[in-house]
């Protein structure tokens, strides 16, 4: 029972680690508060997408996202890696899109 204790302590701290590597940041209190010893909450805020909160759930043994008010569950790291690639890749896409509607606005207003 030990065992498969300390094989779950060490995925979620690996979960720690990869979220504090990906700028989210830890919920203040989030390790003194012993009631929550089962989640712990982590966020990020992005410009354009906004919050983004991880929550770390050692029961469940794995990561709950929450983004634009939609809760997706992850249990494998390829998963949320390629999850978390795909928000930074519409921020991307979005921020292109203004600036071409921006630069096209301005091209719009100069005298030729």
């Amino acid at each position: 029972m030990y065992k498969n204790k300390s094989r779950v302590c060490d995925k979620m701290s690996m979960y720690r680690s990869y979220l504090l590597k990906n700028q989210f940041w830890a919920k203040k209190g989030n390790e003194k508060d012993h009631n929550l010893e089962s989640e712990k909450v982590f966020i990020k805020h992005d410009s354009e997408v906004g919050g983004i909160y991880a929550i770390i759930n050692t029961e469940k043994k794995g990561v709950k996202i929450i983004v634009n008010g939609e809760e997706h569950w992850f249990n494998n790291f390829d998963k949320l890696d390629s999850f978390l690639g795909r928000l930074k890749q519409r921020e991307d896409d979005f921020m292109k899109i203004l600036r071409r509607k921006n630069l096209s606005k301005r091209l719009r207003t100069l005298d030729i």
